[in-house]
């Protein structure tokens, strides 16, 4: 399974949430997040990339496709609210975390996240909680630690709409290594949010580099099962 953007917050999830019972023989999430609480404090996002994109999500998709079922279970006063978000983390606090009765927005990103289930780094909420410690000794990996396929995490340390934090730990080295050792982290320089251009005019080849890794990586996988029945 290869999931982009929000398809990989999803597929990172049901990796981690299914353990032993996924379905999957393999998969790849690339430009998602592992700790979807992170975006909380991602404000330099929410200032300058995300109006647009919450501006598309909103009329097109929640205003569009599903108006009549979003104004039925939103009172009058949420559904201005909604109509006044200017980033996503306001756009999801408005309207998914009320649609669907979560508590609250860390609620909600506590649940859809893979690594949601573990106390969060990067003093997250201001409680002097730092980088470190990581691993069983220190906060414990949760759910991410029951991932029972090979499992590729593919993140632009400067994506401008999913913050690179989202991989939820200061020590990916350690994330690789939890559970049964089937989380790979693939971190990169650059290349945005789910694009990685290649050359001089990136028109020509497109998505090119990241669906090579996501072909490479099922290969390689397929490759080593064959390998291991022969």
């Amino acid at each position: 399974g290869v999931g982009f953007s929000m398809g990989a917050i999803v597929v990172s999830n049901y990796v981690a949430r299914s353990g032993e019972h996924c379905a999957l023989d393999a998969a790849v999430a690339i430009s998602g997040g592992l700790d979807m609480r992170q975006m909380l404090n991602f404000r330099r996002s929410m200032r300058l990339w995300q109006p647009m994109l919450t501006f598309g999500l909103r009329e097109d998709i929640l205003l569009g496709k599903f108006a009549r079922h979003i104004k039925r279970r939103l009172s009058d006063t949420q559904f201005l609210a909604l109509l006044r978000t200017t980033h996503i983390s306001a756009l999801d606090d408005q309207a998914i975390v009320t649609y669907n009765g979560f508590e609250d927005l860390v609620h909600y990103y506590t649940e859809m996240s893979a690594m949601g289930d573990r106390e969060p780094e990067f003093n997250l909420f201001g409680d002097g909680g730092g980088a470190a410690p990581t691993g069983v000794e220190g906060r414990g990996w949760g759910r991410i630690a029951n991932v029972s396929v090979p499992f590729a995490a593919v993140h632009a340390l400067d994506d401008p709409l999913t913050a690179w934090r989202t991989i939820g730990t200061a020590d990916p080295q350690s994330l690789a290594d939890s559970g049964s050792g089937n989380v790979i982290v693939v971190l990169t320089e650059s290349g945005g949010h789910v694009g990685w251009p290649l050359g001089n005019n990136p028109a020509e080849n497109k998505w090119l580099w990241m669906s090579s890794v996501a072909g490479s990586f099922a290969t390689a996988v397929d490759t080593a099962r064959r390998k291991r029945v022969e």
